[in-house]
């Protein structure tokens, strides 16, 4: 019953957080892309004569693009959802938290520092035409980072003391390892003036996806921790709480 209720919840509350995503990107975050696009688009004409580049599908701009964003921010929203009500879930179950509203602000800033924070301090969002390592070292180190993190802070925060200790080095490994960078400059054009305007849009961009995310993570905690009591858990007794046995 429980692992049925987390299930549509998490399609619910994910839905609902990768909506309110995708229409923050859509005002603050894709105009930039858009914008740095057209010097990646230009630069790509000057080289054409060089090399041959394979044509890599991506959705038209406009209705499109706006319906992929969508989707792809919902499937995420799901997936995490899902993540934030099973843990939220077992804890209150075992009786080492009782979520609430104000709870749920907590978590969803735990979820941003988690999956953007940490990994962004070592591998910042990139805009197009930034130069970075291979993406499959990327992508391995994103993932360390956020296991590190995630384990980290739940040590920290729900562990006995004996190994609460092991948390706060968890967070850091992943920067004592280092994240994978590309050996060259971070922009690659050869106008100074497209260059200064590309660092500039760099860091609007780091700036307006950390907001949307922030955004996105409260939603997240918020909405889940609604649904866990509302829905999830409703009804369902935490261990050793009045002596009642546990609906599962």
């Amino acid at each position: 019953m429980i692992f049925r209720r987390t299930i549509i919840a998490a399609l619910f509350v994910g839905f609902l957080a990768g909506l309110v995503l995708s229409i923050t990107q859509i005002i603050s975050v894709n105009p930039i892309i858009f914008q740095a696009e057209t010097f990646e688009v230009a630069e790509e004409h000057t080289h054409a004569s060089q090399t041959l580049a394979e044509e890599v599908w991506a959705p038209e701009d406009g209705t499109e693009r706006i319906v992929y964003t969508i989707l792809a921010n919902a499937s995420a929203g799901v997936g995490y959802a899902a993540i934030l009500l099973a843990l939220m879930s077992q804890l209150q179950l075992q009786g080492l938290t009782k979520m609430s509203l104000p709870k749920g602000i907590v978590w969803g800033a735990a979820g941003f520092l988690v999956f953007f924070v940490a990994p962004g301090i070592g591998l910042p969002p990139e805009i197009p035409g930034v130069e970075a390592a291979p993406i499959q070292h990327r992508q391995y180190w994103w993932l360390f980072a956020v296991i590190a993190t995630g384990l980290g802070l739940l040590m920290l925060g729900f562990a006995p003391v004996k190994w609460k200790l092991i948390g706060l080095p968890l967070i850091i490994l992943p920067y004592l390892v280092g994240a994978p960078h590309s050996e060259g400059p971070t922009f690659s054009h050869p106008d100074p003036e497209v260059l200064a305007t590309l660092t500039h849009l760099h860091q609007q961009f780091i700036f307006a996806s950390g907001a949307s995310n922030l955004l996105f993570w409260i939603v997240l905690g918020v909405a889940s921790s609604w649904a866990l009591n509302a829905w999830v858990l409703k009804g369902i007794q935490p261990a050793g709480v009045d002596g009642e046995p546990i609906n599962a």
